[in-house]
């Protein structure tokens, strides 16, 4: 008997299959509707949106906190008599990062730029409460 060395013809056939098999599977994972790609597209528009709405939130705060101190730590003749509504819509006027939101009328509005072309709107209540609307473009 010969000492046959090396693989056989089904042996590498078997292979490439399997190869092929792998490679159909990743190509999946990656590219379908549910794939990473996709996945990852979406959190990055999300994480966007949430910034924004992070520091509009922050810019709100600071804007509320002033109110207070300029209503109860001034002396009385130079404490401000209006309401927190009227303070917000007369101060909220620019943004700690314009890249991020813009402001109308003491109103923040976002407009990110995401695949499904959402506009977030924030409105203000008398209290100071940020609460934020989706809309589609």
């Amino acid at each position: 008997m010969k000492n046959n060395k090396g693989i056989t013809l089904i042996a590498l056939v078997v292979t490439i299959i399997v190869l092929l098999i792998l490679a159909g599977v990743s190509i999946a994972m990656l590219s379908g509707e549910n794939g990473i790609l996709n996945k990852a597209s979406s959190a990055g528009e999300e994480t966007k949106i949430s910034t924004a709405k992070e520091i509009a939130g922050v810019d709100l705060s600071s804007i509320i906190a002033d109110y207070y101190k300029d209503k109860y730590a001034n002396n009385t003749a130079s404490a401000y008599t209006g309401t927190l509504s009227d303070y917000i819509t007369a101060h909220w006027t620019t943004t700690s990062d314009s890249s991020q939101y813009t402001v109308s009328a003491g109103v923040p509005t976002l407009t990110p730029k995401t695949s499904d072309g959402k506009t977030i709107t924030g409105s203000v209540d008398e209290n100071g409460v940020l609460t934020w609307t989706e809309s589609n473009s």
